[in-house]
C-alpha cells in the first residue's frame, strides 16, 4: 500500500467515526500531508492554498482557479485520482463551489467553511503515526538542521549584524534545499529582553541565539542554537545549562501514551525547581509538530496524548537562552533527529538517572 492509499484510510475511517460524507482539505500543510510534501500554496505567507481538495467515502476531487488547475493537475496530483473542477477568475470563487458540491451532505474542513464542521485537530491528528517514508525524510530534514546551523556558526564573525547572520542561514538553506517559515537572530542584550528575536542591524559582541523553523518535504523543524565569541559568560552558562536540563527532564519523559498535559506539568516544575518559575508564562512550551509548524491545540486538550512514530519540539525559554530540537518517539524511544554531530554536545543527567546529550553553546 503506497503512502496516499494508507492516508486516504485513515481519512475515509475519520468519516465513519464522525458519521460525516466529505472532508475538505483547504490549508497548504494538509495538502502537503496527504499527497507527499506537495505545495499547493503560490502566496507563501498564506497558511490556505490555491488547490482545495475533497475527499469522501468512494471518491476525491480537486478544486482550483484555471490559473492553478493545471500545474496541480499534471504535477502535484499526478495519478492519485482526483476529479478537477477547474474555476475561472470571474466564478464565485473555490469556497462558493464547494458548498454547491456538498450541499446537503455533512463535511468536515480544516478551515471555516460555510456548511462544513471546521475540525483541524482531528485532521492534524490523522497524521500520526508517520509513514516509514515520513520518518526517512524527517531524519533527512533534521540532518540539513544540524548541518545548516554549524555552517552558519561557522562563517559567523564577532560584529557581524544580526541581519548578516540571517543571511548566512537563507543562503545554507538555499544550498541545502530547505524553506524558512520564521527566522529569529538575536545577540546579546537583546536575547536578554526579547524571547522573539526578528533580525535587526546591530552588531553581535558576545552572544547570539539562532532560532530558526526549517521546512522541507512539507515537514517543519523548530530549533535553537546558540554562539559565543570568546569566553562564555558564566549568567549565559547558568542559564543555557538550566534551559538544556529541563529539556532533558521533558525529553526523558515523552514517551507514548503520556498526556501532553503531563509533560506541560514536568516543564512548569522544573522551572521553579531551576529559579526560573517567574519566567514559566513569558513563552509557549512546545508541541507536536510535522507538516503544521506547531499544534498547539494539545494545551487544551488533556486528554491528547504522544503517540508512536509523532515528532515534537519543546520550546525552553528564559530570559537570555533557549533550548529546542527536533525529537520523534521512533521504537519505543526518543531520536533526537536535529542532532547528527556537527555541533558540539553536552550530556545532562536527569532525575531519573537518563543521560541526554544536546547541543552545548558553540565558542568562537
Amino acid at each position: 500500500m503506497t503512502d496516499f492509499d494508507s492516508k486516504l484510510e485513515r481519512i475515509r475511517a475519520l468519516l465513519e467515526r464522525r458519521q460525516a460524507e466529505a472532508v475538505v482539505i483547504a490549508r497548504r500543510d494538509n495538502f502537503a500531508w496527504l499527497t507527499g510534501g506537495g505545495e499547493s500554496g503560490v502566496i507563501l505567507n498564506q497558511e490556505n492554498g490555491f488547490v482545495y481538495l475533497i475527499v469522501t467515502r468512494k471518491e476525491r476531487a480537486a478544486v482550483a482557479l484555471r490559473a492553478d488547475a493545471d500545474k496541480a493537475e499534471e504535477e502535484l496530483l499526478k495519478g492519485l485520482g482526483f476529479t478537477f473542477h477547474m474555476l475561472d477568475w470571474k466564478s464565485a470563487g473555490i469556497e462558493a463551489h464547494i458548498r454547491s458540491l456538498l450541499e446537503g451532505k455533512r463535511a468536515l474542513s480544516d478551515i471555516p467553511l460555510t456548511g462544513c464542521t471546521c475540525d483541524a485537530a482531528a485532521i492534524y491528528e490523522l497524521e500520526y503515526p508517520m509513514t516509514e517514508t515520513e520518518t526517512g525524510r524527517y531524519r533527512e530534514l533534521g540532518r540539513l538542521t544540524d548541518m545548516i546551523m554549524a555552517r552558519t556558526a561557522k562563517r559567523m564573525r564577532q560584529g557581524m549584524t544580526e541581519n548578516e547572520i540571517k543571511a548566512e542561514v537563507l543562503h545554507a538553506c538555499a544550498d541545502y534545499g530547505a524553506e524558512v517559515d520564521v527566522l529569529l537572530v538575536g545577540s546579546d542584550e537583546r536575547i536578554e529582553k526579547y524571547r522573539h528575536c526578528t533580525p535587526t542591524d546591530k552588531k553581535a559582541t558576545r552572544t547570539v541565539l539562532l532560532s530558526p523553523v526549517l521546512r522541507k518535504y512539507g515537514l517543519h523543524s523548530n530549533i535553537a542554537r546558540m554562539v559565543c565569541f570568546g569566553s562564555v559568560p558564566g549568567e549565559v552558562r547558568k542559564r543555557y545549562d538550566a534551559v538544556c536540563q529541563i529539556q532533558a527532564e521533558i525529553i526523558a519523559a515523552s514517551r507514548e501514551n503520556v498526556a501532553f498535559r503531563n509533560i506541560f506539568r514536568l516543564q512548569e516544575k522544573w522551572y521553579h525547581r531551576l529559579g526560573f518559575g517567574q519566567e514559566w508564562l513569558e513563552h509557549g512550551h512546545g508541541a507536536p509538530v510535522g507538516y503544521m509548524l506547531s499544534d498547539a491545540s494539545v494545551l487544551y486538550d488533556e486528554h491528547r496524548c504522544m503517540t508512536s512514530g509523532q515528532a515534537y519540539e519543546w520550546y525552553v525559554t528564559v530570559s537570555g537562552a533557549k533550548s529546542a530540537e527536533l525529537v520523534m518517539n521512533t521504537g519505543g524511544r526518543q531520536e533526537i533527529l536535529s542532532m547528527t554531530g556537527e555541533w558540539p554536545e553536552k550530556a545532562y543527567r536527569t532525575e531519573g538517572g537518563a543521560v541526554i546529550k544536546l547541543p552545548d553553546i558553540w565558542v568562537r
